[in-house]
């Protein structure tokens, strides 16, 4: 029987359960990838230590400046972004998700996406968080 809010609480024990299970930063740390402002990365770095971890492909976000806007990217062709700032995973979900029976797949699955970055190497940065560097 219904008991009134109980979905409330089932979506936040939820959130947090899926959240826990996906620890990025740890996970990226364990691989060498840690925040700075003067370190960069590839993507395909990036990509290695988290579908390691994960199981499958994520999809990595960026933002910033595109890489052949950026003066070390003058002329190439690598028009992705530079700058990480999200990752998303993918699952297929069996039953209830709050059941909590899912298997990871890759963010490319029905021909999406795997990310907005750049893909040279060495073209991406994952700065250092500071105040109001949260836009």
């Amino acid at each position: 029987m219904y008991e009134e809010h109980e979905d409330v609480v089932e979506f936040y024990e939820t959130a947090i359960s899926y959240y826990l299970r996906l620890p990025t930063y740890s996970w990226l740390s364990s691989a060498s990838i840690v925040p700075s402002n003067t370190t960069t990365y590839s993507l395909s770095s990036l990509q290695a230590a988290l579908s390691g971890k994960f199981g499958a492909v994520p999809y990595i976000g960026c933002s910033g400046p595109k890489y052949n806007a950026t003066a070390q990217g003058n002329g190439t062709l690598d028009n992705g972004y530079t700058v990480v700032d999200e990752v998303w995973y993918y699952y297929h979900v069996y039953g209830r998700v709050q059941n909590k029976w899912a298997v990871p797949v890759n963010a490319s699955i029905n021909g999406g996406s795997v990310s907005s970055c750049a893909t040279t190497k060495g073209a991406l940065r994952y700065p250092v968080r500071s105040n109001g560097s949260e836009v």
